[in-house]
């Protein structure tokens, strides 16, 4: 990807480029304008943060945008951070009122197909830019309700680059992505299979490693992260890959675990 840098037009004031628009919870007053095509500051999180819209070159800007200034912080910052004040906030609200009114088009035709393509622009952007570590660290956020990280998050491991799946916590697969599907060269069965997708396991030397002694399955009995380790994985056609899984145990509110994540990293052919 290129520079930062490269993205700014070479004209003055005007931009060509699209971003995503973060409303900041407690002062609603205060945006962060990313551009599709650069990470995700750190300091744009689920607590603090929430996903506002997309926002085309052509769209209008919103009170308190100012271009040349959005050009500057994203050409410096790679984001552009503004405030909407309490009059431009009025004013604001008042132009799209009367926007409104002229253009009353139904909902399943306008604001519904520009929802699905910005969550699918916002999936593309975090899919590019997430670390197996950054995906771990989300889905090990926990959760009273104790409802699976595979179906919490099934729109985002979806989009990721890299396998994912996550088990109960008898270690009964329940979740994976399409990327896992390829690492693995089978589907298995949710609910069935356990530990891992793989079809067969084997440690560098070449010895077999067992599905239920793999690192996913140490990750689960023990209840704790695995690190460090590489394996090689098997496919139905014999082909076989060298893969670093991350594995993670999953808990909920009260600190009981109900599961595991793990992250494969392909490596390449064995």
């Amino acid at each position: 990807m290129g520079s930062v840098h490269q993205l700014a037009p070479a004209t003055p004031g005007v931009l060509n480029f699209a971003f995503n628009l973060f409303r900041n919870k407690r002062r609603p007053e205060i945006l962060c304008a990313v551009p599709e095509d650069c990470p995700l500051p750190g300091f744009i999180g689920a607590e603090q943060w929430v996903y506002e819209r997309s926002l085309s070159p052509q769209d209008a800007k919103p009170p308190g945008f100012i271009e040349r200034a959005a050009k500057t912080g994203v050409r410096f910052n790679g984001f552009y951070l503004f405030q909407v004040t309490a009059e431009e906030r009025t004013a604001g609200t008042k132009e799209k009122s009367l926007a409104s009114k002229a253009d009353a088009r139904p909902e399943h035709e306008t604001s519904l197909s520009v929802r699905k393509h910005v969550r699918r622009a916002l999936l593309r952007l975090l899919a590019r830019h997430s670390s197996p570590d950054q995906v771990i660290e989300y889905l090990c956020r926990a959760t009273a309700d104790q409802q699976s990280a595979g179906e919490r998050y099934a729109d985002l491991l979806a989009a990721l680059p890299f396998a994912v799946y996550t088990t109960d916590a008898t270690g009964r697969i329940t979740f994976y992505n399409e990327a896992a599907v390829a690492l693995w060269g089978r589907r298995p069965v949710l609910g069935r299979d356990r530990w891992c997708g793989s079809w067969h396991i084997y440690e560098l030397n070449g010895a077999p490693l067992l599905h239920d002694r793999c690192p996913m399955a140490v990750a689960i009995r023990e209840d704790r992260r695995i690190r460090g380790v590489t394996a090689i994985a098997e496919r139905p056609d014999g082909t076989r890959i060298h893969f670093r899984p991350f594995p993670t145990p999953l808990h909920d509110a009260n600190d009981n675990l109900v599961g595991a994540v793990n992250v494969l990293l392909n490596l390449g052919v064995a």
